[in-house]
């Protein structure tokens, strides 16, 4: 079975049982991301949000935002 026809079965689930799919999908990803979660990761997460406390960050829109995240997603992946 092919990742578009797991994804039309999905849709022709009712909302209870896509509630379902979703907790499911929520939770592999966050065990995805523990598990990328390193001591190098965490002192740039820190680096950053020191340097944004110093006054080096700007404002972005939820789209710019969004749109970075995708493609950060997209490179994780790989």
């Amino acid at each position: 079975m092919t990742a578009y026809e797991v994804i039309d079965q999905i849709k022709a689930l009712p909302p209870a049982e896509k509630t379902k799919v979703e907790a499911f999908l929520q939770d592999e990803i966050e065990a995805r991301l523990l598990s990328e979660e390193t001591p190098e990761l965490l002192a740039a997460v820190d680096a950053g949000l020191q340097s944004l406390d110093a006054g080096g960050g700007r404002e972005i829109s939820r789209a710019e935002l969004e749109q970075k995240v995708r493609r950060w997603a997209r490179g994780a992946s790989r």
